[in-house]
């Protein structure tokens, strides 16, 4: 079963699912370097967050929980004179390049009887070699889950585990499972590499392992002190598990998280490091496993790697964690928080986690990285936790004082096309029912735990990553977070908004993504911006930035866009409010291209959510006084706009009666 995705609300737009992706390699330095380079750039910069003269990005997150599942493989080199043959074809590379390929299923491999005589005369010169296994792993997947991997060089000694047998075509898989069992260090070597190998290229392997019960034996060559034999059995572990769900709960069933953990706590090998974290991030994906990783997985990760890696202390000062251990790591803490509300609320309780994943994204900001790859798998953690936060999170919001104002039952059944308020009734509007909210905890310094997730120093991190990265996973996520923080009808929601718009001037850096040809990307942005013009009192800013924006979208929408009903919807929507709010904006922009494409969307069924709404927005433009006076000068027909389609789509809006005598 897959799990609920997390969701960021919009009260009158629905929402589908929000989610996240991934990102590339950068530079390698230790936590003590990292945690230097921080303290001075924050020396240099404390304000700095929000560059106005930079170029805006696109933003916004959208689909399921888990987004990648690293797969590990080495390539066989030539070893001996010999080449692994496999179907036939060589296969070669050279230990220090790396490529990208998709994933296959090959044909079946060849197995021939392995001869026992050869491997033993051999057995010595393999021991003879035994170095770490050095591997890179890249991985990009989309959001579809069809991703692609990266081939991983095999070394020297670990080639000669196999080259030592003959080649691949001399061993069968039953006889690899066995050696796994085998008193002889070169034998379990050998059996783990040709499992590695082979579980990479072909997925019938993954089944055939389980049955001849070679993942218990694996799990037992992680607790044989040897760092060699440990990796290539971690290695292969992490092949059999991926997008294997069954493998994941065999290796559960078999305590191989405790193994794993313990091998993770006590090694101090970092290519053991990489591999072990590789595989937690593979395991992490199922729903399943999810609640026992978070209690058993999660606060080792963050004290042994993630504040490691962020903070530096006496304790960890000479400790070295490896880029690529981090990322593994976010990356499966990444799946984590995107389970249930019981365990968002253990991952925000864990003691630094929030800190750290904070200090690591701002480092980078400062030393501009914005794309580097695990500063999105932390933004998409810190979107995960900021999911239905404050109804979650009660107590962190008891000094949140006044209240929204209730509606005057007056005028809650005055027509749509009613004048705005005055000048002098806004003014009272704002300042003195909006403007009394106070929380000092959104300032408080400085922040910890928690408290960043709703901080204003997090708002402008977010809007500062919107107008600097490229990243769309990143920009969607900075997008999410901003779009749950500001989702519901509270105080919260509304002092938020006031803070992103006014405050911290964002809408220069979210109306662009409102343009974006990614649709969860700019789905996200749409609901973000559907969720802050809830706020009266800030429609007037709003429409000047927005609807320049929105009209563009509105005008170029095709019949291909059909998936991007709920998007386009929402644009209506917001539209329609802010022409009623800000009607000079609105007549400078209304012309016939975005009459004639309102009109055909109004009619379109694969629109079924989106035609409503431009129906809607059709009739609201003509009972517009302001803008029906500037639809006439433009000799536009009233029935383009008054007509039985637009009258359906205003009864559905607004509950009454539509009355074709308007003026």
């Amino acid at each position: 079963m897959t799990v609920e995705p997390i969701r960021s609300t919009l009260a009158t737009v629905t929402t589908d699912d929000t989610s996240l992706v991934l990102p590339s390699d950068k530079t390698r330095r230790t936590g003590q370097q990292r945690v230097l380079e921080q303290v001075k750039s924050i020396k240099r910069s404390k304000s700095k967050m929000v560059k106005k003269d930079s170029i805006p990005s696109p933003t916004s997150p959208a689909s399921v929980t888990e987004y990648s599942e690293p797969k590990f493989q080495f390539s066989p080199t030539t070893m001996n004179g010999t080449l692994f043959k496999v179907n036939g074809s060589n296969m070669t590379a050279s230990r220090s390049r790396m490529t990208v390929r998709s994933l296959s299923v090959p044909n079946a491999v060849r197995t021939t009887t392995m001869r026992y005589n050869r491997a033993i005369g051999q057995s010595m010169k393999l021991q003879e070699n035994k170095q770490l296994v050095q591997s890179q792993t890249s991985i990009k997947p989309s959001r579809s889950q069809s991703l692609t991997v990266s081939k991983v060089t095999a070394t020297n000694s670990q080639s000669e585990a196999l080259g030592a047998f003959g080649s691949m075509s001399n061993i069968t898989l039953p006889e690899a499972v066995e050696y796994l069992s085998h008193s002889d260090i070169s034998y379990q070597l050998c059996g783990a590499s040709f499992i590695q190998h082979h579980s990479f290229n072909e997925d019938h392997i993954k089944q055939e392992v389980w049955r001849l019960g070679g993942i218990p034996a694996l799990i037992q060559l992680l607790k044989i002190d040897n760092s060699q034999l440990q990796q290539t059995a971690a290695a292969a572990l992490r092949n059999l598990v991926f997008k294997d769900d069954n493998n994941k709960i065999e290796v559960d069933h078999c305590e191989g998280i405790e193994t794993i953990l313990t091998l993770l706590r006590n090694t101090n090998n970092t290519e053991t490091h990489k591999q072990l974290t590789g595989l937690l991030w593979n395991l992490s994906s199922t729903d399943k496993l999810k609640t026992e990783l978070i209690e058993k997985a999660l606060p080792l990760l963050t004290e042994t790697i993630v504040v490691p890696y962020n903070v530096w202390t006496d304790s960890n000062a000479n400790k070295h964690i490896d880029p690529e251990v981090f990322y593994n790591t976010t990356g499966c803490l990444r799946n984590l928080s995107s389970a249930s509300e019981e365990e968002r609320i253990s991952m925000r309780s864990c003691p630094q986690l929030i800190d750290s994943l904070i200090s690591y994204v701002q480092t980078q900001m400062d030393r501009g990285e914005p794309d580097d790859k695990s500063v999105e798998n932390c933004v998409c953690i810190l979107h995960n936790l900021s999911y239905q936060l404050e109804t979650e999170a009660p107590e962190h919001f008891k000094s949140l004082e006044g209240d929204k104002p209730k509606e005057n039952n007056n005028n809650s059944k005055k027509s749509i096309f009613s004048t705005k308020r005055s000048k002098t009734q806004e003014y009272i509007h704002r300042h003195f029912c909006y403007q009394d909210i106070i929380f000092p905890a959104m300032e408080r310094e400085p922040p910890e735990g928690v408290n960043w997730l709703y901080h204003r120093k997090s708002l402008q991190l977010y809007l500062s990553l919107l107008s600097q990265s490229q990243k769309e996973a990143t920009l969607e996520a900075c997008c999410g977070a901003l779009q749950n923080l500001t989702a519901s009808k509270s105080p919260l929601s509304t002092l938020m908004s006031q803070n992103i718009i006014e405050k911290l001037q964002g809408l220069c850096f979210i109306s662009p993504l409102l343009k974006s040809a990614n649709p969860g990307l700019q789905k996200t942005a749409m609901s973000l911006v559907g969720n802050m013009s809830r706020v009266s009192f800030l429609r007037g800013t709003m429409a000047k930035e927005i609807i320049p924006t929105l009209g563009s979208v509105l005008s170029n929408v095709t019949p291909d866009m059909g998936k991007s009903d709920s998007s386009v919807a929402t644009m209506c929507r917001v539209m329609q409010m802010l022409m009623l709010a800000e009607p000079n904006t609105s007549k400078k922009l209304i012309n016939y291209k975005l009459v004639d494409s309102l009109t055909a969307l109004s009619s379109n069924m694969s629109f079924e959510t989106g035609r409503k709404a431009a129906g809607f927005l059709l009739w609201s433009m003509w009972g517009q006084k302001d803008i029906q006076s500037v639809l006439k000068k433009q000799k536009m027909n009233k029935d383009t706009f008054i007509n039985p389609v637009t009258a359906v789509a205003y009864e559905e809006a607004t509950g009454m009666k539509a009355s074709r005598k308007i003026i």
